[in-house]
């Protein structure tokens, strides 16, 4: 009846042959799956046996070698049927009290090689007596599982390192913390899980579909939380689909820091590299099809993004294209744009052979600016076909009404209302006490929560339930033997009492972590306050150079075995390796930890731990960690040090172009703090350099008063050039238009700008129109004379002076044309244009020779002339490349080609103008082209309402990132109007008041939105057939505000002034009122030459206007004729609108002139079924009604 004390040793002899002594009999079978590694490498499977009475026998199958078998003394038959079972008999009043692995060249009483088992939980004693007073000799053998799995270690590299680092994680006296799981947050896993799914059926259905649905997830919480741990759960979701190589979802990374909020784009960047790493998996085929989208889709983007993400290298040879690196050259905000659609592109090539993707986020309450934006604008591409994740982790105590975090999650919760894309916020609190118990049972194996309580209680009191903090503490109270697994009674006992009067002090958890690393060697404590103040994660070899070359003068001496620590404190779980020479905090609360170890690490010594990296570091290591290093310095806040000037300098150069503009105005701020009192004597060029990018910056950000102090401290001063000023000059002008609204002041400026560089050429003001007419007239004339084969063989403009003219002159043409001094504005084009031809090609010559056959279109109407001139146009952006693309493209079509070419051909000219302005960081001009790509010309071509409302969803969120008013007005002042010609034509459809805009909650002014709102309700009166009211409207509050004086030569006045005569038209046959006549004749007069001149698209609204004047003259034969002419040539070219429109007049002049019921009949049905697939419901059951009337 006393209990069996089970010892087992195992021997090495020979090569394959093991034997095994007990000293006591075993009766309870349990499966034993062991293997062990002999010290050539082989696996050998291992099977024990024991019989009652017996003495051992072991068998043992190698992969190399037929199985040997040892027996003390030889196996029975029982004996042998046992080892086929692979078992294990243990009597059931057993206690193990330990397990070794002995080798002969082992001393005899050397266990350091020892047989273990790897599942604490798995020998456990079911039923206890209260803890402390169980009967020690007692175990039940119900305790010990049948999964219980012993697992032999042998250590074979040399003698002082046997088995000790590999049997770590294995002994069975450590608490279950590696493999323990949430536990407690099934809510929120189920959340989260609803989510992935929806994610994954978007994901399944996106071949089928246009778009996919992207998932937005904020999981907020306070530190240690367990943010990350609920966000990881993708990742396995994700295994469980599958994996990169089977085309399925991929999880990602990145994470931002508290001691490097100045970084640019740190944690994006990292979670991009580590996507272009899993792809290296990928089979040679999907690689070069990706290679080969990046290749045409985003070659030089590519580049951009390569000096923040190096691995994207794994897709193509970046580097043998090094010239294309070279930077772009445009403003702030237009990098800035070329950056949001490199990453744009870039998911998408990734997710059309990948999807979903996710991206998970930590600690964004620390990204900057520029992070938020690119993760706003991937997550709301919703022309994105493949489904994106992207999961934001935040601490919800740092983040205020007053955080660049709340604002932009405020923004996205209204891009989520209007369906852009999924929005899921999480909010994990501390956990209960139940949960807590449950923590607590897994990591000790119990399974009776009553056994577990009172010490679940502590832990409760002490943590509140914070789940990292918990788990510290218990590592804590193991550490000091509070908690500690009795080997005896196989079960963790603690004393309650113990535990509450040591622990009473400990405050949080950075205070327990602290305690575990001050228990560590002095010169390792040094070492982890050293890596902390590397970052969240850092470079071995940086940090191996520090404790070098630095740590020595911190310690008499430091020891050379930094490899040794390292390992330590991998050991001790208080970093981890991510990467071939990086580790990384295991959470940022043990590196914040590590610098509150002792006073060393204060910002002064931050700041010369900076100096000392910046000084010492290999300009290769340097570039890549410029920004750690200048954040290091900025702490320790020095001043008047031009050697930190010059540090914050180099860093803003490298974060502008990231076009990282928060990042680049703080380094810029800091670097500008150390310029001395005589800074423009002794450092003028540096000085001059941080006040210019300091003001770029400034205005980029809207942070104006900032950019005109800068801008007025250089313009103060009289020792400058003025191409030294030129910039913060240009900018000057900008301010005063564009902040202030003083468009003509801006003007006046500009011409002073281009007197300071030589460049006098206006005549005064009165004079302007005639130097103007002169000037076109002069370079019409050469222009015709010029050819492609000209253009293909002109040299490109590079004297600098002459480059800054042109410059400026294109300023001027945007200033003068939104300040509606068109005379100038020529004038400016001209200009240009005169330039090229005499000097050669630059950045400007194209679209202002687009502008220019906008032009001679406009004031001369010389279709051959103007479509030559574009002709040039395109070939001058041919030789210049992509830059400025979008602007040439959208005033060649919009003012030349629209009334050249069919319009249908407008479509792909202007998709391609999107997509190249985006590329080119345009929004203007990019948005402009999408408004006619999916606004207007649909419209002006008769498309059905609905299918061209469909897309406006997806332009919409574009528009509105671009930020630019007019074109955002503009698609909400179209799709109301398009709404409402869908609906009964009521009093409330004819207003522009409802869900996708509201007139009378609009105070703009400008010439864009007056045009639009006139052309939107004459549109509404036009077909709801109110032609008195229009009339009305036309020559009272809208006289001389049409859209075609307001917007001259715009796509839409085209079809604006057709359907303005047909108002005119309609009151001259009603009324009979010369006024009518005379203004419908003009418009009829005016298409006439349009036609003649040879505009495509005019060719029925001539007819129509023919057909109306036919009836007025009372030649009903040749109306007849053209009326049924202008309708066929409306449904051969299938613009909906017209042929329902032409059909509905023709049936009122049947009936009124000729009585014709049949007549009218047939046509005003063939109105209601073309008005009908038009999409004009209202207006198909208003005829009706008017029809059944008659009948």
């Amino acid at each position: 009846s006393t209990p069996t004390v089970f010892h087992c040793y195992l021997y090495l002899e020979g090569d394959h042959t093991y034997s095994m002594s007990t000293n006591k009999i075993l009766e309870q079978n349990i499966t034993v799956p062991s293997k062990i590694k002999d010290e050539k490498g082989s696996d050998d499977s291992i099977t024990v046996v024991k019989e009652r009475g017996s003495d051992a026998s072991i068998t043992v199958e190698d992969s190399f070698h037929e199985a040997t078998t040892s027996s003390y003394p030889p196996v029975s038959s029982e004996q042998a049927a046992a080892t086929a079972a692979n078992t294990i008999i243990i009597p059931s009043n057993t206690t193990v009290t330990s397990f070794s692995v002995w080798s002969k060249d082992f001393d005899d009483d050397d266990d350091s090689a020892i047989l273990i088992c790897d599942n604490a939980s798995s020998l456990t004693p079911g039923s206890q007596q209260d803890q402390g007073q169980e009967d020690q000799s007692t175990i039940s053998h119900r305790s010990i599982r049948k999964s219980t799995r012993l697992s032999v270690v042998k250590a074979v590299e040399t003698r002082n390192s046997r088995a000790e680092k590999v049997l770590e994680e294995l002994t069975i006296n450590k608490l279950n913390i590696k493999s323990l799981g949430l536990v407690g947050r099934e809510e929120e896993k189920s959340i989260l899980n609803t989510c992935y799914e929806r994610l994954c059926t978007a994901s399944d259905e996106s071949s089928s579909s246009s778009s996919g649905s992207n998932e937005l997830v904020f999981i907020q919480g306070y530190s240690g939380i367990g943010k990350s741990v609920l966000a990881r759960t993708m990742m396995q979701k994700q295994q469980q689909r599958g994996t990169v190589s089977s085309n399925n979802a991929v999880y990602v990374e990145g994470k931002y820091e508290f001691t490097s909020t100045d970084e640019p784009y740190s944690g994006i960047s990292q979670a991009f590299g580590e996507l272009c790493n899993k792809f290296q998996h990928c089979p040679d085929e999907t690689r070069d099809k990706i290679s080969s989208a990046i290749k045409e889709n985003m070659k030089e983007e590519a580049y951009m993004l390569m000096s923040m993400i190096p691995e994207i290298s794994v897709f193509l040879d970046l580097f043998a294209d090094a010239h294309s690196t070279r930077s772009h050259g445009g403003s702030p905000g237009r990098e800035h744009e070329r950056w949001k659609y490199a990453f744009r592109t870039f998911t998408r090539i990734l997710g059309s052979h990948f999807a979903p993707i996710i991206i998970m986020l930590d600690d964004i309450q620390w990204a900057d600016v520029s992070s938020l934006d690119i993760m706003d604008y991937l997550i709301s591409d919703v022309q994105n076909p493949h489904p994106l994740m992207i999961i934001g982790c935040y601490r919800s105590n740092e983040v205020d009404e007053n955080s660049i975090l709340y604002n932009r999650i405020q923004t996205l919760q209204g891009k989520h209302q209007k369906g852009s894309f999924q929005l899921t916020d999480i909010k994990l609190e501390n956990c209960s006490i139940d949960a807590v118990n449950k923590i607590v049972m897994a990591m000790t194996g119990i399974d009776d929560e009553s056994q577990t309580r009172d010490l679940a209680e502590i832990c409760f009191k002490r943590t509140l339930g914070n789940p990292f903090f918990l788990i510290e503490f218990m590592r804590m109270l193991q550490t000091e033997n509070l908690v500690e697994f009795n080997l005896i009674m196989m079960k963790w006992v603690w004393d309650v009492e113990k535990i509450e009067n040591a622990t009473m002090s400990a405050a949080n958890v950075v205070d327990l972590l602290k305690g575990r690393m001050e228990k560590l060697r002095s010169d390792v404590q040094l070492l982890l306050q050293y890596a902390a103040c590397l970052g969240s994660s850092f470079s071995i070899m940086i940090l191996k150079y520090i404790w070098s070359e630095h740590a020595c003068v911190k310690l008499v001496r430091a020891t050379d075995d930094i490899d040794e620590m390292l390992e330590m404190i991998q050991e001790v779980k208080l970093v981890e390796l991510c990467a071939l020479d990086e580790l990384r905090w295991v959470h940022d609360k043990v590196q914040e930890a590590a610098l509150c170890l002792s006073d060393l690490v204060t910002p002064a010594f931050q700041c010369g731990l900076g100096m000392f990296l910046y000084q010492g570091l290999e300009e290769a290591q340097l570039e890549e960690k410029l920004f750690d290093v200048a954040d290091l310095v900025n702490k320790g806040n020095p001043a008047g040090r031009l050697d930190v000037a010059v540090l914050n300098f180099r860093a803003a150069k490298k974060a502008r172009k990231m076009a990282a503009l928060s990042s680049v105005a703080r380094y810029i701020d800091y670097g500008i703090k150390q310029l001395i009192n005589d800074k423009w004597t002794l450092h003028r060029v540096l000085t001059l350099q941080l006040y210019s990018i300091g003001a770029e910056m400034a205005y980029a950000l809207g942070n104006i008063p900032k950019a005109e102090e800068y801008i007025g401290i250089i313009l103060d001063r009289d020792e400058f050039t003025p191409m030294e000023t030129l910039p913060l000059k240009k900018m000057k002008a900008q301010i005063l238009a564009t902040a202030h609204l003083r468009w003509h002041e801006a003007c006046d400026y500009g011409l002073v700008i281009l007197k300071d560089l030589g460049y006098n050429f206006v005549w005064s003001g009165s004079l302007i129109p005639i130097q103007m007419l002169m000037a076109i007239k002069k370079i019409a004339k050469r222009v015709k004379n010029i050819s492609i084969k000209d253009v293909e063989n002109m040299q490109f403009m590079e004297d600098k002076n002459q480059l800054a003219v042109v410059d400026i002159l294109k300023l001027m043409k945007h200033l003068t044309y939104s300040a509606n001094t068109l005379p100038l504005c020529f004038l400016c084009v001209c200009k240009v244009i005169e330039m090229t031809l005499d000097h050669g090609i630059s950045l400007c010559s194209a679209d202002c020779c687009a502008t220019f056959g906008g032009v001679i279109m406009f004031l001369f109407k010389d279709h051959a002339a103007a479509s030559h001139i574009c002709d040039l146009a395109f070939a001058f952006q041919k030789r210049s490349g992509r830059r400025h693309i979008a602007d040439t493209m959208h005033g060649a079509w919009a003012f030349v080609l629209v009334q050249i070419k069919p319009l249908h051909e407008g479509l792909n000219l202007t998709m391609e103008g999107y997509s190249q302005g985006l590329r080119d960081g345009d929004p203007l001009d990019s948005t402009n082209c999408l408004i006619n790509r999916f606004v207007l010309l649909p419209y002006m071509m008769g498309r059905p309402l609905e299918t061209i409302m469909e897309e406006f969803p997806k332009i919409a969120p574009q528009l509105e990132e671009s930020g630019i008013a007019n074109n955002i007005l503009t698609l909400k002042v179209w799709w109301q109007m398009m709404v409402n010609l869908q609906s009964p034509p009521m009093e409330t459809a004819k207003r522009l008041e409802g869900d996708q805009f509201r007139q009378s909650e609009v105070t703009a002014e400008s010439n864009m939105y007056v045009g639009n709102v006139n052309l939107a309700i004459g549109e509404l009166l036009l077909f709801f057939g109110e032609h008195e009211e229009r009339a009305k409207r036309l020559l009272g509050e809208e006289k001389g505000k049409t859209y075609s004086e307001l917007v001259q030569g715009y796509p839409p006045h085209g079809i604006e002034t057709f359907h303005r005569g047909i108002t005119w038209y309609a009151m001259a046959r009603k009324t009979g009122k010369r006024k009518y006549k005379t203004r419908a004749s003009k418009v009829r007069k005016e298409i006439g030459k349009w036609v003649e001149k040879g505009n495509p698209n005019a060719k029925d609204y001539d007819l129509l206007l023919n057909a109306e004047q036919a009836v007025l003259d009372k030649k009903y034969d040749k109306a007849n004729s053209l009326y049924k002419q202008a309708i066929v040539h409306a449904a051969r070219i299938g613009h909906l609108s017209h042929v329902a429109l032409y059909n509905e007049r023709f049936a009122e002049y049947r009936l009124e002139v000729h009585r014709d019921a049949d007549d009218f009949m047939y046509h005003m049905e063939e109105a209601i079924r073309y008005y009908a697939e038009w999409g004009a419901i209202g207006k198909a059951d208003q005829l009706r009604q008017k029809l059944s009337k008659l009948q």
